[in-house]
């Protein structure tokens, strides 16, 4: 009885828990910890177990033939009438077909290069029904329609999706959701005849205890600092960002008093945008330049930087384009307020465009050249060419940036003057060095950068129209931090990370009151403010905590927030970012939040959100 009790107690806890012993075995797994891990689903569709049947049909989409489906190949799709040995292993495909019925051929597609295409769309009438089929490579979601009966799945590096509907009543006999690893109910498993189990309202539990913690989680980072834990090594934290079976978790990681076991808390976050995976714009990449990929592996390559941060809207946008703009050779003008990560974002295109260290990219902030030597920085001289000069001559940043990258960063502030001979420069790709006679002729690609609005500059004279033509091939507008305060979490924990490694590994930690402070501010200074703001504070603190009196900002912190408070202001924040995004078109702003209309609601309540009522409908 008294265990009983115990787990009776734990099982109204909102958080997830689960208790590690010294061998790495479970001890102690509540049921929201079972939800929020794939172990038990709720669904608006459930269904009992059971096992394909002949006459089922079957929809499979796959994003990556043979990873994260149970090692599936071309053959098995023999068992829903499909004979193509020609989709191989890697690539992207739709099938449907019924299964073990052999007089009847299947219908499938399948993409061998997926290089410029953001969605792969699928649709056909098939035993008297509508399939749609969308794999979506960038928001990283497979969604398998049937009569517009919509069961989407979001993945992270590749997955087998896959949807069975009965041959005897045409209900759902079984849909594919997370956690299906554990379950045991990959795609090739289920084709080869092996038993499902029953989901929402048929839920049949997974009993975890006395299992290794490996066999149920699949991140390897955490269970690498779990595994580091119960070894004996103090390398606790709390609230830190890992992703458990395609969804984002809050998780801390703490000692048990009186022997070696570990306590592990999960929170669930996958409803705010904010943290949705980095690894997006990782695959999108990989994808679009044909490279090829080890799922397994759970470390980023070393062809590519860090990354982006940001996982808004907005950002996601940014990195797209940032994609986009290392595909083409078009002038990329970056705009946005000072402190947004212009520089950066260039940087990024430029190694995603060249991946050697072989292509130089030079950095020119335009404010600081002296207006009259703006020519000769810019396009170098030759000897002799004016007083002073230095007798060898001198190579211009154009002249440097052969092959590579000439970033110019400000060109608002360019004088009119040197804005006709860049343009020239563009337009022909040649210059002239000062004192020369004879044209040099360049090879660059050209980012510029800017915090003015170049079209109000056009108004005032300032600016030449034809330049922000020829250098706005390819606009990427940055918005400011106070509109996309969802990054803020990720951006600040990046800015800790970075510390801790500067500090040689001096950990330190936010409190409640510090991180209320920050997610209060509006940032005017944007990304660096932030940072320098959080390097002070670093130096500034005694101890391993951050308090808000170490951190110098002009405003009033509110009363301390827990956690979940945090998240329910990071969330009201994003739902307003979307809402302005949207103009409060509501119909709108409900399916790029991907919830359903109700949820919606209970939300705008929930944050006490007053909506423009001409869009309400």
């Amino acid at each position: 009885m008294p265990d009983l009790y115990y787990e009776s107690i734990l099982d109204v806890v909102e958080e997830g828990l689960v208790v590690i012993d010294m061998s790495g075995k479970i001890k102690t797994y509540n049921r929201r910890a079972k939800e929020i891990t794939g172990i038990l689903l709720s669904h608006s569709k459930p269904h009992e177990s059971g096992q394909l049947e002949k006459g089922d049909l079957v929809i499979i989409a796959d994003n990556r033939l043979g990873y994260d489906d149970g090692g599936l190949t071309a053959g098995d799709l023999n068992k829903i009438g499909i004979d193509d040995k020609d989709i191989a292993q890697g690539e992207a495909f739709v099938a449907i077909g019924l299964y073990d019925t052999p007089s009847i051929k299947g219908v499938h597609k399948n993409w061998r290069n997926r290089a410029g295409n953001d969605r792969l769309i699928f649709q056909t009438q098939f035993d008297n029904r509508l399939i749609e089929v969308e794999i979506d490579i960038v928001k990283k979601t497979i969604d398998i329609k049937v009569d517009g009966d919509s069961c989407k799945l979001r993945y992270s590096l590749a997955i087998g999706h896959m949807v069975v509907y009965s041959h005897s009543h045409k209900e759902v006999k079984f849909y594919q959701a997370r956690g299906y690893s554990i379950r045991n109910e990959t795609v090739a498993e289920l084709l080869e005849g092996k038993p499902f189990k029953a989901k929402g309202n048929y839920e049949e539990t997974i009993d975890v205890i006395d299992m290794p913690i490996g066999k149920v989680f699949d991140s390897p980072t955490l269970l690498s600092r779990i595994e580091t834990c119960i070894a004996g090594e103090n390398d606790y934290f709390i609230n830190e960002y890992y992703e458990i079976h395609k969804r984002p978790t809050v998780c801390s990681l703490m000692p048990l008093k009186g022997n070696r076991d570990v306590l592990l808390k999960l929170i669930d976050v996958s409803n705010i945008e904010a943290l949705i995976t980095e690894r997006n714009r990782l695959i999108v990449t990989m994808e679009k330049t044909n490279k090829s990929l080890d799922v397994s592996a759970d470390s980023k390559t070393d062809w590519i930087s860090d990354g982006i941060i940001g996982y808004s809207s907005a950002m996601q946008r940014i990195k797209y384009l940032a994609q986009r703009a290392a595909m083409t050779k078009s002038t990329v003008l970056i705009t946005g307020e000072s402190g947004t990560g212009k520089t950066f974002i260039a940087r990024e295109i430029h190694n995603l465009m060249f991946k050697s260290t072989d292509h130089p990219f030079i950095s020119v902030n335009c404010t600081a050249i002296p207006q009259n030597l703006f020519e000769s920085e810019l396009f170098g001289y030759n000897k002799g060419a004016f007083t002073g000069a230095e007798k060898s001559g001198k190579s211009g940043f154009f002249e440097l940036a052969e092959n590579g990258t000439l970033f110019l960063d400000e060109i608002g502030e360019l004088p009119l003057e040197m804005q006709v001979k860049l343009l020239h420069v563009l337009q022909s790709k040649i210059f002239y060095k000062v004192g020369a006679t004879t044209p040099t002729s360049v090879n660059v690609r050209i980012i510029a950068a800017t915090n003015k609005d170049l079209a109000e500059e056009i108004q005032k004279k300032n600016f030449r129209e034809d330049l922000y033509y020829r250098i706005n091939g390819f606009p990427i507008e940055i918005p400011p931090l106070r509109k996309r305060k969802s990054d803020l979490f990720p951006l600040i924990n990046n800015a800790v990370e970075k510390l801790t490694k500067d500090f040689d590994g001096s950990r330190k930690l936010l409190s409640g009151e510090a991180l209320d402070l920050l997610l209060q501010y509006d940032w005017p200074g944007n990304i660096r403010e932030l940072e320098n703001t959080i390097e002070l504070a670093y130096n500034m603190s005694d101890g391993a905590w951050i308090r808000e009196e170490d951190l110098n900002l002009p405003i009033k912190p509110r009363a301390a927030m827990n956690l979940r408070e945090h998240l329910d202001f990071v969330e009201r924040e994003y739902i307003l970012e979307k809402l302005d995004e949207d103009q409060y078109d509501v119909k709108k702003v409900i399916q790029s939040l991907n919830i359903s209309k109700s949820v919606f609601y209970e939300k705008i309540k929930k944050h006490k959100i007053i909506l423009n009522r001409q869009h309400e409908s």
